[in-house]
C-alpha cells in the first residue's frame, strides 16, 4: 500500500485554458455562421483558411500546459484529445486549402466539397470541440468527498505488473488477433477479445521502469517485445499499431524521466517518419500485394524491399500530385457526405447499435458488425472495397442532426473528465 502523494492534485481542467478555448472557438463558430449566412464565397475561403489552424494551434498550446502544468495529466485523455483535434479537424482540412489540386480532386473523387460545405463540416468539429470540453469541465470540477484522499492500493514491482500484461496480451494478439487479422482463420473474433490483445504493448511501460530498477532480464525482454510490435505491425500493415507502439515506447522513457520537451521531439519524429516512410511503405505494400495485410513475414519482407527499389516511383505513377499522407488525415468530405444525407431525410443508424455493443458475441453469433466503415463506402462510392471513417461527430449529426452532436461530444467530454480524475488517483 502506498498513498497517494502529497504534492499530487486533483486532476482539473485549468479554467484559464478553458476559457481561452471556448472563447476560441466560440467566436469562431459565431464567425463562421455569419459567412455562411451571407453565401460570400471568399469570406468562406478565408474562413477555412485560418478557423482551423487557429483553433488547432490553441488545442495544442492547451494539451501542452496542461501537461507542463500537471506531469500527471499526460496519462489523462483530454490533452491527447486536443491533439487529435488537432491534427484531424485542425491540420486535416487545410489540404484544400494549401494541398496539391491533385490532392483536392483525390478528396472530391469520393465526394465534391466546396468552400460552403467544407466550412459547414469546420463548424460541426467545432461544436463537437466545444460540447466535449464543456463535459470535461464540469466533470473535472465536481467535487466528489473522500475520493482525491482516498489511498490508493498500487503494485510495487512494475515487473510483476509487466508479466500481467504479457500473459493477458500475448496469447490473444500472437495467437488469436494476429490469425484473424490475416485471413487465416474463418471465424469473426468478437472485439471484447481483440482489446485484451492490446496488453502486449501495453507491457512496454512497466517494463521500461523495470529497465531503470535494473531488473536482470527486463531489458531484453523489452526489446524482443518492441521488436516483435513492430514486426507484427508490418505483417498487418497497420500503421496505427506501428505508431502506438514507437509511442509506448517513448511514453516508457517519459515515465522514467519526465521531459515534456523530449517526448514532444519525440513526437515530431515520429510524424516525420509517418509521412516519409510509413505512410508510402503500407499503401505501396496494399498495392503491390491487392490486400490489406501481407499473409507471413516473408511477405512483408519482399513488400519492404520492393518499397526500396520501386516504392516511391510506383506510388508517384499511380497517385501523381496526391499527398496522401496528408488526405488521410482529412475527413470532410466524408463527413460533408453524412450531413447531407441527414438534411435530405436520410440519417444514419449506426448509433442505434449501442444496444448490442455490451453483447459478447459469443453468446449471439448475429450480432452486427460494430465498425461499418465498409458499409459507409457503400453508400459512397456504391463499393465497399475499403472502409470508410466518418469520425464522431459526423457520425453524431448523420444519426441526430445537433442536438446529438451537442449530446455526444458533452458525453465523451464527460467520460474524459471521470477518466482523468481516476488516472491521477
Amino acid at each position: 500500500m502506498r498513498a497517494e502523494s502529497k504534492r499530487s492534485r486533483p486532476y482539473a481542467v485549468p479554467v484559464s485554458l478553458a476559457a481561452a478555448l471556448f472563447a476560441t472557438a466560440g467566436a469562431a463558430i459565431l464567425m463562421a455562421a455569419t459567412v455562411l449566412s451571407s453565401g460570400d464565397v471568399r469570406w468562406m475561403h478565408a474562413m477555412n483558411a485560418t478557423l482551423p489552424a487557429l483553433v488547432g494551434a490553441t488545442c495544442l498550446g492547451a494539451s501542452y500546459l496542461m501537461v507542463h502544468r500537471q506531469p500527471a495529466a499526460l496519462w489523462t485523455p483530454l490533452p491527447w484529445f486536443l491533439a487529435a483535434w488537432a491534427m484531424y479537424y485542425g491540420f486535416g482540412p487545410l489540404v484544400y486549402v494549401y494541398g496539391t489540386p491533385e490532392s483536392v480532386a483525390y478528396m472530391d473523387s469520393m465526394y465534391a466539397v466546396d468552400e460552403g460545405t467544407l466550412l459547414q463540416t469546420n463548424v460541426l468539429n467545432l461544436v463537437g470541440l466545444l460540447a466535449a470540453l464543456g463535459g470535461a469541465v464540469f466533470v473535472a470540477q465536481i467535487r466528489l468527498r473522500g475520493t482525491e484522499r482516498r489511498q490508493i492500493a498500487l503494485p510495487h514491482d512494475p515487473w510483476r505488473v509487466a508479466w500481467l500484461f504479457l500473459a493477458i496480451g500475448v496469447p490473444v494478439k500472437y495467437l488469436l488477433e494476429l490469425p484473424y487479422v490475416l485471413g487465416l482463420v474463418d471465424f469473426v473474433l468478437p472485439g471484447s477479445i481483440q482489446y485484451l490483445g492490446m496488453f502486449s504493448g501495453l507491457a512496454i511501460l512497466p517494463l521500461s521502469v523495470a529497465v531503470r530498477e535494473q531488473h536482470r532480464w527486463a531489458k531484453p525482454v523489452l526489446w524482443i517485445l518492441v521488436l516483435a510490435e513492430i514486426a507484427v505491425g508490418i505483417v498487418m500493415l497497420a500503421k496505427l499499431h506501428i505508431i502506438k507502439t514507437l509511442l509506448l515506447v517513448f511514453l516508457g522513457r517519459y515515465a522514467v524521466r519526465p521531459d515534456l520537451r523530449s517526448l514532444i521531439v519525440a513526437g515530431l519524429v515520429v510524424v516525420v517518419a509517418y509521412v516519409a516512410i510509413l505512410s508510402p511503405f503500407v499503401n505501396f505494400a496494399r498495392m503491390m500485394l491487392g490486400r490489406a495485410s501481407a499473409q507471413d513475414v516473408t511477405e512483408a519482407v519482399g513488400a519492404a524491399q520492393a518499397f526500396g527499389t520501386e516504392g516511391r516511383e510506383a506510388l508517384a505513377d499511380v497517385l501523381p500530385g496526391v499527398q496522401s499522407w496528408w488526405t488521410r488525415l482529412a475527413y470532410p468530405n466524408a463527413q460533408a457526405f453524412a450531413m447531407a444525407e441527414f438534411d435530405q431525410g436520410r440519417p444514419g443508424s449506426t448509433f442505434a447499435m449501442v444496444a448490442y455493443a455490451f453483447v459478447p458475441r459469443l453468446l449471439y453469433e448475429d450480432k452486427p458488425n460494430m465498425s461499418p466503415g465498409q458499409e459507409y463506402t457503400q453508400l459512397i462510392l456504391g463499393t465497399d472495397t475499403s472502409s470508410t471513417g466518418v469520425g464522431v461527430f459526423g457520425e453524431a449529426y448523420w444519426n441526430g442532426g445537433w442536438p446529438l452532436v451537442m449530446v455526444t461530444g458533452l458525453y465523451i467530454g464527460s467520460l474524459f473528465g471521470l477518466l482523468g480524475r481516476m488516472a491521477i488517483r
